[in-house]
Formats: C-alpha cells, structure tokens, sequence
C-alpha cells in the first residue's frame, strides 16, 4: 500500500467545498452509499491531492478527475471482488459432504483436559531446564496468582527485578513453543 501524503489545509478546505461530488457520483451511478462510499472517497481524496500537485490536471474541470479517479476505485473495487479468494464455496462444520461422510464438526477432536495437563507439565519441566531457580518459582507463584509485588516481597527483590526475571522467561518460552 502506497504511502499517502496527508492533504494541506488548503486541500482540505477544497475537498469540503466539493464533497458533494462524492454523493452525486454515487447517485448517479446507481451504488449504494453504506457500501461505496468508503470505496470511492479514497479516490476522490486522491484526485483533490492530484489536482493541486499537478499543475497539467487544472486544464479539466476538478469535477472530471475526480469523477476519472472515483470511477477507476469502483472499478479496482470490482475486480478484487471477481477475485477466486472472494468467491470461494463456503463449508459448514454441520454438514456432512455426503450421506456416508462425517462432518467437519466430528473429525475434530474434542478437548481432553489430561492431555492439556500432560503438556503443561511438559512444558513447565522443559521450561525448568533453561531457567533459573528463582524464575521457576516466580512462574510458580504467578500461576498461584500472587501479583509482582507480592512475588517480590517474597523474593526478597525489587519489583522491576521480578518483571525483568518473568520476561527472560517469557521469551525462553516463546522459543521452546514457536522456535
């Protein structure tokens, strides 16, 4: 997406005067104005811009190019809709593909809480192999709900050394998960 360059004062103070060219635009081209007018006001800013930073465009009428550059938007708009992306068939989690298949909603498996434990332990003791001692009962004491100052209190250090301890943790975590 191109870097857009906010309009002057003066800019704006034009793009105000000649707002009505959007409504008319979209009035006349028959376009619902809930649904195109954030699609087409971008252009006419753009063409508000265009039309003071290039001197060639001031032989036409501001209402041409805007109307120019307001029809190329709905235009881009249109194309990208046409787009496969936007188009594709929409699959249920409810229905079954055929009379003998499942659905997607009984191919997925349903949570299983020992399953979840099991792998919070393994992580926690995959965790306790690249942490300190002290950040593991840190992460213990946060899981227990106990708040950084309290965790300090108890650790017989400074607030900010806690949360300094809990990111270290953090982004040894972020490896062992994503890494």
């Amino acid at each position: 997406m191109k870097c857009e360059v906010p309009l002057t004062p003066e800019q704006c103070l034009f793009a105000s005067e000649h707002h009505s060219l959007v409504y008319k635009f979209l009035n006349e081209n028959h376009l619902p104005i809930d649904e195109f007018y954030d699609v087409v006001i971008f252009g006419y800013l753009r063409a508000v811009s265009r039309y003071f930073n290039e001197p060639e465009l001031q032989q036409y009428s501001f209402t041409t190019i805007a109307w120019r550059r307001m029809s190329a938007c709905i235009s881009e708009h249109r194309r990208k809709q046409r787009r496969p992306k936007h188009n594709a068939d929409v699959i249920s989690l409810h229905i079954k593909p055929s009379e003998d298949g499942l659905s997607l909603e009984e191919t997925i498996a349903a949570p299983n809480p020992l399953m979840r434990q099991l792998e919070e332990q393994l992580l926690l003791h995959d965790l306790a192999k690249r942490v300190s001692r002290q950040q593991m009962n840190i992460v213990h004491l946060k899981s227990c709900g106990y708040n950084d100052r309290d965790i300090a209190r108890q650790q017989n250090t400074t607030m900010k050394r806690v949360q300094e301890l809990l990111e270290e943790v953090r982004s040894v975590l972020l490896e062992l998960c994503y890494g």
